[in-house]
């Protein structure tokens, strides 16, 4: 999970016609931002496509040269206090202002039309929208990729959890410049081998093997050792941003000046935004896309919001899908080879240029269904096709299967329990998955574990298609007085495998609300809301609709101490049980986004 330190900035060359390297943009605080101009040949002036990343403007080289054979400027800029540029990152606390400063940069750039778009993915997604509450008129069109919901929706904290990804993403970026892994074939390994030099490999192999299990055993020691403030000093680094973010650990004015979602309506851009289902930083998408279109500053802002979801990572690529059959996983490979940057140049043609679209990405919102593995247009996010229909979890069926069932569970077994361990948490999934969103199998860990409930539909007598925002409303109480709750949905496969689908977690204490922390009294039974993100999937016939609850998700989240003290502070763990109601008066529930168009079937 941390990468090998090997720092290997790419050098800048020197300015050419066509690339004006190392422009330097002033902002109001007197910042340099460095950056690099690509130009088009012809005769200006010409539209601009801008980004900001923390990530090495240079690594955008070949982007820029893209855009500028479309006939648009593309401004590539080092963030503050990253690379070139001057100053200190402070991410998200520069960038709404930093943003802006550049906008105004190229609109006064005598090449320039002033019809300016934006692009970016992950943190140069995120930084777009903060530029955009109440931005320069000049900023026309944003592309939004990948891109973090906000604090408490996805990251750093989701349901009030710590998510360990951005942990290390913030270890990696650490200093002036990314942290990276050194690729060998950068370093010119000879890839002619003789069968000596192939047993020598394959020695090699196993060492690395057995350093890798040994070095992970290490990460899962430093992940569960307390407290959790001093976790950056045990992997060897003083991270000052993720110091300062726990000591937050809740929504107070801090995040409120670095989010997005309740400022929508000072933003009036159209957007498209892009993701894939097994993005890790995937809430963006679909909450400020319907944000958008709720309540952007204009009609026409809110009209021209257009959606893209496909079988993709956070990096846009297909996922480790080994777990699922073989032709399944040829297919999402397949399928992921579609090139969103074709949507994106759309998108610009259409709003910074005036071209129409063509038919493939003129629809609102785009989606690659799983289950039935099919690219499909829809009319909104929600579709409107789209109902909210509840499957009420019951007592069950066999050995520790309960039931999802469309009525309240009128007899029978009225709760299920089960015991968490913070020494022993309950796993998010297999230890080759790494606490990343990809379709893995996790009936291996449902076999093992104890700290788990499990509760199915029948198998579909037809097709179920899943297109939206699912949900979980829970009854519980506990003996302790912080706990988690963990959900995860899955597809039952006629063969026993159980893939993943969505996941969510809400931890007890902030149950009514990321700024109103409030411990649980033991015995107490309160209701809890678990937001399950959002899904595009047909349950197939035969395939049943699975739902895990457990207290644990270790390497997606911060292990819950469960004590009740201070999160970042805690030193001491204790063990939790936890109940589930399932009756006719506390009826937990999973909502569930079933879409009737007829165009499925």
């Amino acid at each position: 999970m941390i990468k090998q330190i090997g720092i290997f900035p790419s050098p800048i060359p020197p300015s050419s016609e066509q690339v004006w390297t190392n422009q330097v943009i002033l902002t109001s605080d007197g910042i340099e931002l460095v950056g690099d101009l690509y130009v088009p040949f012809g005769k200006p002036p010409f539209p601009a496509v801008v980004e900001i990343t923390p990530y090495g403007s240079s690594r955008l080289s070949k982007l820029g040269e893209i855009y500028a054979t479309r006939g648009y400027i593309f401004l590539a800029v080092d963030a503050r206090g990253r690379y070139r540029s001057s100053g200190t990152w402070d991410p998200l606390t520069h960038d709404q202002v930093d943003g802006q400063a550049v906008i105004n940069w190229i609109a006064n750039h005598n090449f320039c039309n002033r019809r300016i778009g934006t692009r970016g993915h992950s943190y140069s997604g995120y930084n777009q929208l903060l530029a955009a509450i109440d931005g320069p008129k000049e900023l026309q069109a944003m592309v939004v990729g990948v891109a973090p919901g906000d604090p408490f929706e996805n990251v750093p904290f989701q349901g009030g959890a710590y998510d360990l990804n951005d942990l290390f993403w913030l270890l990696s970026m650490t200093g002036r410049v990314c942290v990276d892994e050194v690729d060998e074939e950068d370093l010119g390994e000879d890839k002619f081998s003789s069968e000596e030099d192939e047993n020598e490999n394959n020695l090699k192999n196993m060492r690395e093997s057995r350093e890798e299990k040994e070095f992970n055993f290490l990460v899962d020691k430093m992940l569960l050792s307390r407290p959790f403030r001093d976790i950056d000093l045990r992997f060897g680094i003083r991270q000052i941003t993720f110091r300062e973010w726990i000591t937050h650990w809740q929504f107070d004015d801090f995040w409120k000046v670095r989010s997005v979602g309740h400022r929508l309506n000072r933003t009036a851009v159209p957007t498209l935004h892009i993701s894939g289902w097994w993005d890790g930083n995937g809430r963006g998408s679909t909450a400020f896309y319907r944000g958008m279109r709720e309540q952007a500053a204009t009609l026409t802002a809110r009209e021209a919001q257009r959606l893209l979801i496909g079988p993709w990572d956070h990096d846009l690529k297909s996922p480790d899908a080994d777990d699922l059959p073989e032709e399944e996983n040829k297919v999402i490979k397949r399928a992921a080879f579609r090139d969103p940057l074709n949507d994106e140049m759309a998108w610009f043609d259409e709003h910074l240029m005036d071209i129409k679209p063509g038919q493939a990405t003129s629809s609102r919102v785009t989606l690659f269904l799983t289950g039935i593995y099919q690219w499909m247009n829809f009319n909104d996010w929600p579709p409107l096709e789209t109902q909210s229909v509840n499957y009420y979890l019951a007592a069950k069926m066999k050995g520790k299967i309960g039931r999802l069932q469309r009525t309240k569970a009128a007899i029978g077994v009225k709760e299920s329990a089960y015991v968490f361990d913070p020494e022993d948490p309950t796993p998010f999934a297999h230890p080759d998955v790494d606490g990343e969103r990809i379709p893995f199998n996790n009936v291996a860990i449902e076999n093992n574990r104890e700290d788990m409930l499990i509760f199915d539909t029948k198998p579909m007598k037809e097709p179920l298609a899943l297109v939206g925002e699912p949900a979980l409303i829970l009854y519980a109480r506990s003996d302790a007085p912080d706990f988690d709750l963990c959900a995860k949905l899955l597809d039952l496969y006629p063969d026993g495998r159980a893939i993943y689908l969505a996941d969510g977690i809400i931890r007890a204490r902030f149950r009514k609300g990321w700024d109103r922390p409030e411990l649980n009294l033991p015995g107490q039974i309160n209701p809890y809301s678990i937001d399950l993100w959002h899904v595009g999937h047909v349950l197939r016939k035969g395939h049943a609709l699975r739902l895990e609850i457990s207290s644990g998700a270790f390497l997606r989240f911060d292990v819950n101490p469960c004590t009740g003290g201070e999160l970042a502070d805690e030193t001491e763990s204790r063990p939790v049980k936890v109940t589930i109601l399932h009756s006719v008066s506390r009826p937990s529930k999973l909502i569930l986004p079933i879409c009737r168009d007829p165009g499925f079937f």
